[in-house]
């Protein structure tokens, strides 16, 4: 599984780069949302994870972008920042889709909720 973690905080990258590695996921990384927009059109992604606030494209306008493409139409988009009541009027997430965590969440923690979305019910189950 591709994920696209994309944030400007380049500690928050390589933990959680490293927290992802260690359960078996491939990950990209971008420090902006122009570097994201060029890997989600080079490679194929099956997790977005986006900072909302970042320099340059911010995580809304990736999202966007992303949306656009048919490929990415109904991929899992998962928000993360510390900022969540500013963006509750502008964020119009799909729940079936669109996700938010708070940044503050502990990486162990992030994992196992991407491990749920991604394989519900067989997390953790080989078949």
């Amino acid at each position: 599984m591709n994920i696209l973690l994309v944030d400007d905080n380049r500690d928050f990258l390589h933990t959680m780069k490293q927290a992802l590695y260690a359960r078996g996921y491939t990950v990209y990384i971008a420090e902006n949302g122009i570097q994201g927009c060029e890997i989600l059109t080079a490679t194929n992604i099956d997790l977005f994870i986006s900072d909302i606030r970042m320099p340059k494209f911010d995580g809304i306008r990736l999202h966007a972008y992303a949306r656009e493409l048919s490929r990415y139409k109904n991929t899992k988009f998962v928000f993360i920042s510390g900022y969540r009541d500013s963006y509750s009027d502008v964020l119009a997430l799909n729940p079936e889709h669109d996700f938010f965590l708070d940044k503050t969440t502990p990486p162990h923690e992030i994992v196992a909720f991407i491990d749920k979305i991604l394989f519900g019910k067989f997390v953790g189950v080989w078949v």
